[in-house]
């Protein structure tokens, strides 16, 4: 593993502010278009304090639950999973657990709705989300680990994804990032998409009501 350990503790404001000059997994999605939840220009805003990311209470029960998940996991699996934060260049993996010889990282998911949720209905089926997917390519490019378990959690039990590494996804990353860094160093943003914007209805005159 060329990948060096970022002593700094996930959540922390030495963290937050470490991720912002970096090249995220978390990120990676929002990089290439894929994510549901940020826009590339979105995410461009954020990495160039023009704007702040709130915590939902969606993010803060995964933070809060995550733990418990992961004990679960251990116990279930019998690996021991610690949490790390990996550098690779510019490419970062917060990490929620990699095993004792370094061959294997766990990616905890902990949905707010439980068993209710989109995402667990999908883990049910062997399907980890694309953009969680990219995600996980990221860290395993970072790590260097063969194999990555995805774990999605409902608080009490958990179903667990294979992900194996792959290099054509990992070279898309690479290009993709290379592009975003293109915007941040030139400060240019990247294109809207429809997600950036909103459609306006024309307001009518009292004539034309």
């Amino acid at each position: 593993m060329s990948a060096v350990i970022i002593r700094l503790p996930q959540g922390s404001p030495e963290w937050l502010k470490y991720r912002l000059k970096m090249r995220n997994a978390s990120e990676t999605a929002a990089v290439l278009g894929e994510s549901p939840f940020c826009t590339p220009y979105q995410l461009w805003l954020q990495k160039t304090g023009r704007s702040v990311v709130a915590t939902t209470a969606a993010m803060q029960h995964g933070t809060d639950m995550e733990p418990v998940a992961r004990a679960v996991y251990e116990a279930q699996t019998g690996q021991v999973m610690q949490p790390l934060v990996l550098q690779d260049g510019p490419y970062s993996a917060s990490l929620d657990g990699m095993n004792l010889d370094g061959d294997l990282i766990v990616e905890i998911k902990c949905p707010y709705k439980g068993r209710d949720s989109a995402l667990w209905k999908e883990a049910a089926g062997g399907h980890v989300p694309g953009h969680y997917w990219l995600q996980v390519q990221h860290q395993l490019l970072v790590s260097g680990a063969a194999l990555a378990h995805f774990w999605t959690f409902d608080g009490k039990q958990g179903l667990l994804i294979p992900v194996v590494r792959d290099e054509a996804a990992m070279e898309r990353i690479k290009r993709g990032w290379d592009v975003f860094q293109t915007n941040l160093d030139c400060d240019t943003p990247p294109p809207l998409t429809d997600a950036d914007t909103v459609i306006r209805e024309k307001c009518l005159t009292a004539k034309q009501r």
